[in-house]
């Protein structure tokens, strides 16, 4: 059988073709790689919690996020019936731990002289009270305001019965209309999730008094 004959020219172009189709590949995946985005820890509006009944040592659970939220890619817009991702947009780690951390930043701000980390944390240090959020919704609507929805508890480590529980259902009109500004309204959103925290460790029931012997 006769192999096919080609010309020098016709290698050439051949190879030149192969090169640039090579080039545009590498081209098209180094800009595909997204822009990452951090949540930030927000400083309060209120005053700063120093209740003698606010546990000493508070451990911030690593919130609940479904998965439909909890992916890198952010979520830009969340309504009854969608979910629609950002493209070229992510967050910077898991979204969940994410979360865990900053809120245990503002929680920190918000109860000076408390020792707050959030869960997982390298720490000896046993924890008095608990901080625990779920979250349901956690990205702009349609119409362009920011929301965060779900719900937050607070207690004794060993005393859940006696609890206090509130919904989150949260809304902030942001700045501008890009991921930017979405990602600062959903930081002043955690911040404010922080606020009723700390509230609401304050006004936790006093621990029961230790029985001796």
């Amino acid at each position: 059988m006769r192999r096919p004959f080609f010309t020098y020219s016709a290698r050439r172009t051949m190879a030149t073709t192969v090169a640039m189709a090579g080039t545009l590949l590498l081209a098209g995946c180094g800009s595909s790689d997204p822009t990452l985005y951090s949540l930030a820890p927000v400083a309060s509006t209120q005053p700063a919690v120093s209740a003698s009944q606010v546990p000493a040592v508070i451990e911030v659970r690593t919130p609940g996020v479904p998965s439909s939220l909890d992916r890198q890619t952010i979520v830009g817009v969340q309504d009854d019936y969608s979910v629609t991702p950002l493209a070229g947009a992510a967050w910077s780690e898991p979204l969940a731990l994410m979360l865990g951390h900053v809120l245990s930043t503002d929680l920190q701000q918000r109860l000076p002289g408390r020792t707050v980390f959030a869960q997982n944390d390298a720490t000896t240090v046993p924890a008095e009270g608990a901080v625990e959020v779920e979250i349901t919704r956690f990205a702009r609507d349609s119409a362009g305001l920011v929301h965060l929805a779900g719900s937050l508890s607070v207690h004794r480590v060993g005393d859940a019965d006696h609890g206090l529980s509130v919904p989150l259902d949260l809304s902030a009109s942001p700045t501008g209309t890009g991921t930017r500004a979405m990602v600062a309204a959903l930081s002043q959103l955690t911040g404010q999730v922080a606020d009723m925290a700390a509230e609401r460790l304050q006004a936790l029931p006093a621990a029961p008094a230790a029985h001796h012997s």
